[in-house]
């Protein structure tokens, strides 16, 4: 059996503690609807290349999930 990827992991837990937590489910689905409008917002008007913005994106959902994770821990 392969293992889980770090990201798979992550996915897994928020979807979990969305389960769980009204103000998570929220944010999980507010993140997850708009990362399409968001990556065309900057290709369309702000002109950044497609995989600029991708990563961009990537990273602002990674940063959102850590800091979840970080303050339920907390």
């Amino acid at each position: 059996m392969k293992q889980p990827t770090a990201v798979h992991l992550r996915t897994l837990r928020l979807k979990a503690l969305a389960r769980d937590h009204q103000v998570v489910a929220a944010m999980n689905a507010s993140i997850s609807e708009t990362p399409d409008s968001l990556i065309k917002e900057l290709m369309d008007t702000h002109g950044w290349p497609a995989h600029e913005a991708l990563s961009a994106v990537k990273g602002l959902q990674e940063t959102a999930l850590r800091e979840t994770s970080e303050q339920e821990a907390a």
